[in-house]
């Protein structure tokens, strides 16, 4: 007789857990913002105003969770998600379909965490750890830690007095602290100090060749005055990249440099006509449209004629 072989039984695969967390792997300062604004006032007369808000070891200010607006129907604002679970390891027989933002909370802290509770019991309101009090020395918060995490979705929630970021401390008269997120700030400083270090490398290159330095000024769309000397154009070159490190290298590294300092040839001898910083017109009255559409119509395989010509008229009034 014939075996029939026998079909391999179906091997079930174990669904694999995902799990996840609501704490960060990270650590913030929560630093105040220089004086400004409202705090500008608690400065003595000729105190410097780049100094911290809290002139007196004394001063404090305290933060709880705002509260709504009447349009918004009152009450307290709400700061943690109960609706998106998420399954924790720490909680998984407890909660094996995962759980939201305020149970895990609650779970860590033993306590209710509803914001439309009566205000009598209402956490938010009455008590101490629902409030968090800075002095002019700011406070660190690991956000890996339950109650640093919770100060900060505190801090964060109070939007007109807390900055979320150092970069835009600066954009609302009303803050008063910010948040300075610490691996971020080591980077930026990094990145800053690579763009200075390429920008002055850049500008020593540029500055060793009186040739370098007159294509400089003229890609900035600049004519170089018949009196420069070598520490005039220098001192210009130097202040465009002390303006920004950033433009100075674009303007350095752009791929139409040549053609930007064509063009600026090209206006100084009359060759192309330059209406304004949006209308170059060619010396017939043809339209070219701005500078980068003006680079375009030079670039176009069609136009090297006149292009050649251009030249031609740029090459000529160099010989005068």
């Amino acid at each position: 007789m014939t075996a029939v072989a026998k079909e391999p039984k179906e091997v079930q695969k174990k669904e694999e857990k995902i799990y996840g967390t609501f704490l960060k792997k990270m650590v913030v300062d929560i630093k105040p913002v220089e004086s400004s604004g409202k705090w500008k006032s608690l400065l003595s007369q000729g105190q410097d105003l780049n100094k911290s808000p809290f002139m007196f070891n004394k001063v404090k200010r305290s933060f709880q969770v705002p509260l709504n607006s009447s349009r918004k129907g009152g009450g307290v604002k709400i700061i943690l998600d109960d609706n998106n679970k998420v399954l924790i390891k720490k909680y998984e027989e407890q909660f094996p379909e995962g759980m939201t933002e305020r149970q895990f909370f609650e779970k860590e802290l033993g306590i209710d965490l509803n914001p439309s509770s009566p205000k009598e019991t209402n956490f938010w309101r009455t008590d101490k750890r629902g409030r968090v009090t800075l002095t002019k020395e700011g406070v660190t918060l690991n956000l890996e830690n339950v109650m640093d995490m919770l100060r900060f979705k505190i801090l964060s929630s109070n939007e007109a007095l807390v900055a979320p970021s150092y970069d835009v401390r600066k954009d609302k008269q009303t803050y008063e602290f910010m948040v300075v997120h610490q691996g971020l700030l080591v980077s930026r400083r990094v990145e800053e100090a690579t763009l200075k270090a390429k920008a002055y490398s850049k500008y020593a290159e540029i500055t060793n060749s009186l040739t370098n330095m007159i294509r400089f000024i003229k890609a900035l769309g600049r004519t170089v005055p018949a009196n420069y000397t070598d520490d005039w154009l220098k001192g210009e070159i130097l202040t465009v990249l002390e303006a920004d490190f950033s433009k100075f290298l674009s303007v350095v590294d752009d791929p139409n440099y040549d053609l930007k300092i064509f063009v600026q040839d090209a206006t100084e001898v009359g060759a192309i006509k330059r209406m304004s910083e949006k209308r170059y017109l060619l010396d017939n009255g043809i339209e070219l449209g701005d500078l980068f559409s003006t680079i375009q119509w030079l670039n176009d395989p069609e136009h090297q004629e006149t292009k050649m010509r251009i030249m031609s008229q740029i090459e000529m009034a160099k010989k005068k």
